[in-house]
């Protein structure tokens, strides 16, 4: 018999300008404890938001991910999955979860910790992209490139340790239908203005220069379509735009959580009720919440 636990975060993806490039972990994750005994049969628990609306059987993706890896080993393992990361919010919550599937799978399959680099490209592959995967796997502030014929990740630096507020909406936004409503070629201008903003931004971060920051956090190749999908949203960022004590904010991956930076750590929740109310007075609820950066990433611990 093995027991293992395995841990993926959360992440914030885009911070503006940097669409499927740019990626910060955060302090909330996916936890599975997984036990294997070839005695035993297949068994799943899961908890935490979102948790009764997920089948508790090998079609659950942590499962399915595990199984196409490690196949009939799956059958003799019991997973205990614990998540903290609002479903279909935009907070890393489908790279977590297939990292930890992924990771399952390595590990009954060769009964060994795997090589983070290995897990970073099968994420990488199944995310389509890999900011969140980067995040995700190494934790901290990551730039990832690459395509189908291979990926790669970049650590970024942060010169402070800035907190993170996050305006969750109470309305999911599905990856796919954020996707879709994205234009399929755009104007030369609004790639430049995009690749201007990306290295003021890392440029902002690197130095602790907030109003760099500030004028980084832009974006004209995906928040533009994707806040009109949620009522009160764009007037939500606006709003989060100008609060005091918000250092840049944008659309965290694709939506609807919004985010920013936090460099006072004495910096409350209040500055963000503007923000809440734009959201509320379009019929759209929301939670606030001021999260840490995860510098460690993915972690892998066999427990027996």
């Amino acid at each position: 018999m093995s027991r293992w636990r395995i841990h993926a975060p959360a992440s914030t993806a885009n911070l503006g300008p940097g669409f499927d490039v740019l990626g910060i972990a955060v302090n909330l994750g996916i936890t599975v404890e997984l036990q294997h005994n070839p005695t035993a049969s297949f068994s799943i628990a899961v908890e935490g938001p979102g948790s009764d609306t997920l089948p508790l059987n090998r079609t659950h993706l942590i499962a399915r991910v595990a199984q196409e890896i490690a196949g009939d080993a799956l059958d003799h393992s019991s997973l205990k999955i614990v998540s903290s990361i609002p479903m279909a919010r935009g907070l890393g919550s489908s790279a977590a979860a297939h990292a930890c599937g992924i990771v399952t799978g390595l590990v009954l399959r060769d009964s060994c910790s795997p090589d983070p680099a290995e897990v970073f490209q099968r994420l990488s592959d199944l995310e389509g992209h890999p900011d969140n995967a980067a995040a995700c796997i190494s934790g901290g502030f990551q730039a990832g490139a690459g395509g189908e014929a291979g990926w790669s990740q970049s650590p970024l630096f942060i010169e402070s340790e800035p907190r993170l507020l996050a305006l969750i909406p109470a309305i999911p936004l599905p990856t796919r239908q954020a996707r879709e409503a994205l234009p399929d070629q755009y104007p030369r201008s609004a790639i430049i203005s995009n690749l201007g903003a990306m290295a003021t931004l890392i440029s902002g971060l690197a130095r602790g220069d907030w109003d760099a920051v500030e004028k980084g956090a832009l974006d004209q190749l995906h928040q533009p379509f994707r806040l009109p999908l949620i009522p009160g949203l764009a007037d939500a960022l606006a709003a989060l735009q100008q609060a005091d004590g918000v250092r840049g904010a944008w659309l965290s991956g694709a939506g609807p959580t919004l985010a920013g930076f936090l460099p006072d750590p004495q910096t409350s929740t209040d500055v963000a009720l503007a923000a809440a109310r734009a959201l509320e007075a379009a019929g759209t609820a929301c939670e606030v919440r001021i999260l840490e950066v995860d510098r460690v990433g993915l972690q892998v611990e066999k427990l027996a």
